[in-house]
């Protein structure tokens, strides 16, 4: 009785699993990067993963039959008197914030704590068409994560070291409860040489600072990326030392340390969907990294032990 089909389809902000299926629904959607969600896919795709504290944005496709000219042909233009009624019947304890700014089936939400909601948004017709509100709202399943976090899990090695040193490994934790599917990271590992005297202070500079490790915004570190490691919540990023060599015979000091990537804001560690939470804030912003954010290794000539003196057998020969 009522339409062909109607297709309810609830767009959400895109992740790199779905816009590779090609999949893009009919919304007034300029920048193109919103695409069909999917409730019924194969997990993770199946539910809308965000950093605590994100806010989104999301379109409800309109009733094609009420709406026929919600299109670019038609101006995106939306039937009088329509409304689009959006609902969290599910939250972990704390209600997202819904706000309907600019299009009427438009909605950007916030996610204020962790865990698991439940989104509704049912259609409802004008006055003029019955008031009627559709009774199957359509479902958009979130869990919200805590950002992500890195550290270095390697301790400094500053004593003990006498001599060339074979070259060492050195591990960059990364905490985020992602699926393994969705892990990706942005961040950079640098490295400086130097010559330092008895109390550490710098003489010299072997090798100024330089990245030995740089994951940008398009690049990240993930499933494939060498020597990316790892299962939820717990992945690690390992990279291996210079030959760690004692340079112009003196006391020399490596230094690894983890600094963010190009082109964020702030100090800390991007993830993809820290940085899919950030669409509509404008700028990409970086967590904090842990507490130890550096790496050192120390190595030492050891002394060379010079010829014994004696008093000769010829003394009072």
């Amino acid at each position: 009785m009522k339409k062909v089909n109607l297709v309810r389809t609830l767009m959400s902000v895109a992740v790199a699993i779905l816009v590779t299926n090609g999949v893009f629904a009919q919304v007034n959607d300029p920048s193109g990067n919103y695409v069909v969600y999917d409730a019924a896919a194969v997990a993770p795709a199946d539910v809308e993963y965000v950093t605590v504290g994100a806010t989104l944005g999301y379109f409800a496709e309109p009733d094609p039959v009420y709406h026929p000219s919600y299109n670019a042909g038609g101006s995106w233009t939306l039937q009088t008197g329509f409304v689009w009624n959006w609902t969290a019947p599910t939250d972990p304890g704390t209600a997202p914030t819904i706000n309907k700014p600019g299009d009427a089936n438009y909605a950007t939400i916030t996610y204020p704590v962790a865990g698991d909601y439940v989104i509704n948004v049912a259609e409802e017709s004008s006055a003029a068409f019955g008031g009627c509100a559709d009774a199957s709202p359509t479902v958009l399943n979130v869990t919200a994560i805590p950002a992500p976090s890195a550290q270095f899990s390697t301790a400094d090695v500053t004593t003990g070291l006498c001599d060339d040193q074979p070259a060492a490994s050195v591990v960059l934790a990364i905490t985020e409860s992602a699926p393994d599917a969705l892990a990706a990271y942005s961040f950079t590992i640098t490295e400086i040489v130097e010559n330092i005297d008895a109390g550490g202070s710098p003489t010299a500079t072997v090798t100024a600072t330089h990245n030995v490790a740089d994951f940008g915004l398009g690049a990240k570190a993930k499933t494939g990326t060498s020597g990316f490691a790892g299962t939820s919540p717990n992945f690690t990023y390992t990279l291996t030392s210079a030959a760690l060599d004692v340079e112009n015979n003196a006391r020399t000091r490596y230094t690894y340390s983890v600094v963010s990537a190009s082109g964020v804001t702030g100090t800390g560690i991007v993830s993809a969907i820290s940085h899919k939470s950030d669409y509509l804030a404008g700028a990409v912003n970086a967590h904090a990294f842990g507490a130890k954010t550096t790496v050192v290794f120390i190595v030492n000539p050891a002394p060379s032990t010079g010829d014994i003196y004696h008093i000769p057998n010829t003394y009072s020969y």
